[in-house]
């Protein structure tokens, strides 16, 4: 079990709660959740969370990345504090 502010994620059953209430997430949000917690403090380019996510190992020019994280803050209620855009690198989770 990990925990990020007031987030609990159970790698086990791949799912994620919010003080205690179940977040439906689709297994592409989960997995770019959990990159993003993995890498907590530190820019992860927008090609490791197509890599991580999708499976995309070969650098593209897509939005898909920047729609999932403005999903993500919407579902997880994540601030821009919480998980910054980090301009021209790619995303980051605040420690």
């Amino acid at each position: 079990m990990k925990y990020y502010k007031n987030l609990s994620i159970d790698e086990t059953n791949c799912t994620v709660e919010k003080e205690g209430h179940p977040i439906h997430m689709t297994a592409t949000e989960y997995q770019l959740f959990v990159t993003l917690l993995d890498h907590s403090g530190r820019v992860c380019s927008r090609n490791l969370l197509l890599s991580s996510a999708w499976h995309i190992t070969t650098p593209i020019q897509t939005r898909t990345v920047d729609v999932h994280i403005a999903k993500l803050r919407k579902k997880l209620d994540l601030g821009p504090d919480d998980l910054k855009t980090v301009m021209g690198r790619g995303y980051a989770l605040s420690v």
